[in-house]
């Protein structure tokens, strides 16, 4: 009867835990906020950002552009030509494309996760 006491003691104090660690992804941190500028009709880059992060547009161009979401109805934004727009990201994690209605050929895209 001591020898199956023994036994599950053993096996209660086995260290060996199977369950991943959960690293965070590779690359800097997301951002709180950042500025997309608009130069020549391009979109600059974006680096990573979190949920709901405060997006900032700045227009150097002297046309009309929008940040309008692939997504219909995630968001549509219109920045007039020399102007600067600021409004919220998504809150939703994952990549988030989006493109100029007035120049369709205009792309770009969110890159959204949680800071570590």
């Amino acid at each position: 009867m001591s020898g199956i006491a023994v036994l599950a003691l053993v096996t209660a104090c086995d260290s060996s835990d199977d369950t991943p660690i959960a690293l965070p992804p590779p690359g800097p941190a997301p951002n709180p906020a950042v500025t997309i500028t608009i130069d020549d009709l391009t979109y600059s880059d974006l680096p990573t950002i979190t949920p709901g992060a405060v997006v900032t547009v700045v227009n150097h161009d002297q046309v009309r552009h929008s940040v309008t979401s692939r997504r219909p109805g995630l968001f549509d934004k219109q920045v007039e030509a020399g102007q600067t727009i600021t409004f919220k990201a998504p809150v939703e994690i994952g990549s988030h494309p989006f493109y100029c209605r007035y120049h369709a050929f205009m792309e770009g895209w969110f890159s959204i996760r949680q800071r570590q």
